[in-house]
């Protein structure tokens, strides 16, 4: 909503925040809101902004003693990381007025987030990533720095969905510490207002000041709670474990340690790979995992490894035999039958049933209705008509599609990759993976990018054969270190290996397939 009343300080004092939740928030952070549904609105802004990229309207506050999560809706469907301008999240993190300074007519602010900062330069273009500034502290960034010395990691800032939506949870630590300033929402309120900004340095839409009461409670420290059962082990109805990883430009082998912990940690029987090198090979990724997973109590490591996708491949291995797919040995560029797309499939044989196994890399960055989105589309287009084809030419009983999706646009990439390839003409099924902590599933991470933690990777799987018994993203840095012990884990392995996270999948075959 526009407004230009000062929001004074007797109003500040006279105002009563949102009462707190009853119970602990129990917010996980995926882009799905039934979580939600339970805690009413703090502020409902109108449809004020027709003109405008985005138009505030439905905001919901709740809090544990670990986060405070918002939830807010914007009006449109949109990228938060790339803007036609910059949605700012005012707040005054302390619940006191007289520290930090006023910021459209928000008395104060101690912070600023900034959905899509301003790119410097090249003022008045879209910007992305999240920005975070500090009004009591602000350190001088590198000339070399992609990102300003203060940024989004240092105060636990995440959000979903990563791709284009139009209602987002946002989530805050409570208690991170930045200079000059009181620890973030230790206060018994806090209150905060949203701005928007267009590309032109415009105001177009704002809410209202909002508050939130928090307690004066103290945040208990983390404890490493004994668990009595392996939190990695499988159930014992799995038929086959697969694990999913972007290999870091091949630094699977140029960093193995780290890799080499985490695959005997997981022990999977299917392996999808992605961001290979065209200097690595199918006997590269065989030693590798024959070093890391010696064949005891298990066949050899069998490969397919990708021809096409430039100078990054995808590879497919597994302990069960593989029957490579001519149509997905090499996928080409529709409109560029000289490129080719990120991807590799193979057949693997099972307890007596063929499982199509498809590894996938579509093109980074952008956002929703950009050239890169674009490309995903018809990087989508072409793999689909390569698995039709192959579940054309032989008979497939299942199948999984994994991989790196950056879905950083639109989420309809995932749509048409898994329309109508399931054995029913249905659509395959995306597999929630949560991290072990249950809290988020973001699968990318990178404080030296200006981009937040988010969901880049995702399993499709034909829920006519195939049921998920377990699937979690695996941070290394979840296991207790009564776990990391017993499976011989650093806690910062997944960190050091690559920006992703493997995805593990423990699926079992149906009884009765439609």
């Amino acid at each position: 909503m526009l407004s230009s009343i000062p929001f004074v300080a007797a109003a500040l004092l006279l105002q009563s925040p949102a009462a707190p939740a009853s119970t602990p928030a129990g917010i996980v952070l995926d882009a799905e809101f039934d979580d939600w549904s339970q805690i009413a609105p703090v502020l409902t802004d109108p449809a004020d902004a027709p003109s405008a990229f985005i138009d505030f309207g439905e905001v919901r506050i709740t809090h544990d003693d670990r986060f405070v999560h918002l939830l807010i809706d914007v009006g449109r469907t949109v990228n938060a990381q790339g803007l036609d301008g910059t949605a700012m999240i005012l707040l005054d993190a302390d619940g006191n007025p007289a520290t930090g300074r006023d910021e459209h007519d928000l008395l104060g602010v101690d912070f600023i987030i900034d959905l899509s900062p301003p790119q410097d330069k090249r003022p008045g273009t879209p910007g992305h990533g999240i920005g975070l500034r500090s009004t009591n502290y602000t350190p001088a960034k590198p000339e070399s720095a992609k990102v300003a010395a203060l940024n989004p990691y240092d105060i636990g800032f995440a959000f979903a969905p990563t791709h284009a939506g139009r209602r987002f949870e946002f989530r805050f630590d409570r208690g991170a510490k930045v200079r000059n300033s009181a620890e973030l929402f230790r206060a018994d309120h806090f209150t905060a207002k949203l701005v928007f900004i267009d590309l032109q340095g415009n105001l177009t839409d704002s809410t209202d000041s909002f508050a939130h009461q928090l307690g004066t409670q103290t945040v208990a420290a983390t404890e490493d709670t004994p668990r009595a059962t392996d939190p990695l082990a499988r159930p014992a109805s799995t038929s086959l474990r697969a694990m999913s990883w972007n290999a870091h430009l091949g630094a699977i082998f140029t960093n193995s340690e780290p890799f080499t912990r985490v695959f005997a940690a997981l022990k999977p029987d299917v392996v999808l790979l992605q961001e290979l090198t065209d200097d690595n090979s199918a006997q590269q990724v065989r030693a590798f995992l024959e070093s890391a997973l010696p064949p005891v109590d298990r066949g050899a490591w069998n490969v397919a490894f990708g021809s096409g996708g430039g100078n990054l491949r995808c590879a497919v291995a597994s302990t069960f035999p593989i029957q490579t797919c001519e149509s997905l040995q090499l996928v080409a560029m529709p409109d560029r039958p000289d490129r080719s797309v990120r991807a590799i499939g193979a057949v693997i044989e099972t307890a007596g049933k063929r499982l199509l196994v498809v590894s996938i890399h579509l093109k980074c960055c952008g956002r929703a209705g950009g050239d890169e989105d674009a490309q995903r589309e018809v990087e989508v287009q072409a793999i689909h008509q390569a698995i039709a084809a192959a579940t054309a030419a032989s008979t497939i009983d299942g199948i999984i599609i994994a991989g790196d999706y950056n879905l950083v646009g639109a989420r309809d990439p995932l749509e048409m990759l898994a329309s109508t390839l399931d054995r029913d003409r249905s659509a395959l099924t995306p597999v929630q993976t949560l991290q072990l902590d249950g809290l988020s599933n973001a699968t990318w991470s990178d404080p030296k990018q200006p981009f937040v933690p988010g969901r880049l990777d995702y399993l499709l799987y034909s829920d006519s054969s195939l049921r998920p018994v377990n699937s979690f993203a695996f941070d290394s840095q979840d296991l207790t270190p009564q776990w990391l012990t017993h499976h011989k884990v650093k806690g910062t392995d997944t960190t050091l290996a690559s920006d992703h996270l493997p995805l593990v999948v423990d699926l079992a075959w149906v009884s009765t397939m439609k």
